[in-house]
């Protein structure tokens, strides 16, 4: 009976060393060949009995492959088992058989358990065909040298596929770290750039802005003073207007009392009047008496004369005089007029003054309230302005850090 073991691989070479398989095992194993050929569809069934009960195993299964075909691939597996050949075909195809099972997602503990139910199921067959002990005893350690060798080759098989879907999975997160890193640092030098070109158009807004403050504050301490200036000259003139005011009632006395001077003026004309009648009248009757009189009333007759022309003379300067009065009268009356105008004037002037200067004490206060404010805002603008001399050194770390990034990156 042709047996061999022809390996180069060393490791594979050390595995067989280890579990002491020899040609002899390959022996007793390719003599009970038929046996396990005849059995063939009952150890399939067995490997792939608890597999298929697992409703989620099976869907897995069948997305990737057919049962039949897995049924088919094993059951020529197991036959080849007992050959009694162990080479590099027979290592590669078990590599590939256990990778094949990796790929569909039947994992290494799954595949293990069903080897196990597999092994029993050798047994029982070998328990069932083989009478003579000794021989059962030989095949036994026989079965378990190769299905060792079996479970080593396909564990080794499901770690390369684990390596090389590990390596897969860290070369395309590397990748897509390296291309996370990169767009994140590409950003973050544009954010870097456009943060700080923000920050220099904003400091440079911010300074204009506190320069129009100052100027605002300046303007405001001139208006201040302005309105400063312009209260004590309101003050001066309201002075001034209650001494005109003073004066134009003094003015509308003094003429009340002219007025009454007049009316007693008027009083005296009246008397006189009347007396320059009665001289006028008694001078006539004195005229014809002398007429009467003859050349003894002659001298008495001129006198007589001389009274009447003092008498008429008398009467129209009192007509006079009372023309002047009523003229006095009349214009008192106007000048009165317009003192009670002027007076009111001043009056008004002087109510309005009054309210200028509320006003312009309410404009002070204003003003010196807006002047608080601006000086209030020059401070939170040095304050931004030094929060923004911040926000570019930071930026210029964040750019550095951004290109650090970058390069690492490049590096990966």
């Amino acid at each position: 009976m042709e047996v061999e073991i022809r390996l180069d691989d060393k490791e594979i070479i050390k595995k067989v060393k280890r579990i002491h398989l020899t040609e002899q095992d390959l022996k007793l194993l390719k003599a009970i060949q038929p046996i396990i050929q005849l059995h063939g569809e009952e150890l399939v069934d067995n490997f792939y009995g608890t597999i298929l009960q697992v409703k989620e195993l099976k869907e897995m299964i069948e997305r990737h492959t057919t049962t039949d075909w897995l049924r088919e691939t094993l059951k020529n597996h197991i036959i080849e088992m007992f050959n009694g050949e162990i080479n590099e075909a027979f290592v590669h195809k078990q590599i590939r058989i256990a990778k094949a099972h990796y790929s569909i997602g039947l994992s290494p503990s799954t595949y293990m358990g069903a080897f196990q139910n597999h092994q029993n199921t050798v047994l029982d067959i070998v328990f069932r065909e083989i009478e003579n002990k000794q021989e059962i005893q030989l095949l036994l350690a026989a079965i378990n040298k190769i299905i060792s060798f079996e479970q080593q080759l396909v564990l080794e098989g499901y770690d390369e596929e684990t390596q090389k879907k590990l390596n897969e999975q860290f070369q395309s997160g590397k990748s897509d770290l390296k291309n996370t890193m990169m767009e994140v640092s590409e950003g973050l030098v544009a954010l870097a750039e456009e943060t700080q070109a923000s920050a220099e158009m904003l400091s440079t807004t911010i300074q204009q802005v506190n320069e129009t403050t100052t100027d605002s504050n300046e303007q405001a301490e001139f208006a201040k003073t302005s309105v400063r200036e312009g209260q004590e000259r309101l003050t001066d003139l309201s002075g001034k207007i209650e001494v005109i005011e003073s004066y134009t009632k003094s003015m509308m006395e003094s003429i009340e009392q002219l007025g009454d001077a007049s009316d007693k003026i008027a009083a005296v004309i009246s008397i006189v009047q009347k007396i320059a009648d009665q001289t006028n009248l008694l001078s006539l009757n004195s005229a014809i008496e002398a007429s009467r009189a003859g050349e003894h009333g002659k001298g008495f007759a001129v006198v007589s004369q001389e009274v009447r022309k003092l008498a008429e003379q008398t009467k129209h300067s009192v007509t006079e005089i009372q023309k002047l009065i009523s003229n006095s009268n009349h214009y008192k009356g106007q000048v009165l007029e317009n003192l009670n105008a002027v007076n009111k004037a001043v009056r008004e002037g002087a109510t309005a003054s009054g309210l200028t200067n509320v006003s312009f004490h309410d404009v002070v206060n204003a003003i010196e309230r807006s002047g608080s404010l601006v000086l209030t805002v020059q401070q939170q603008m040095d304050e931004v302005i030094l929060g923004i001399k911040e926000i570019k050194t930071s930026t210029t770390e964040v750019a550095s850090s951004a290109e650090s990034l970058n390069k690492a990156a490049a590096l990966a």
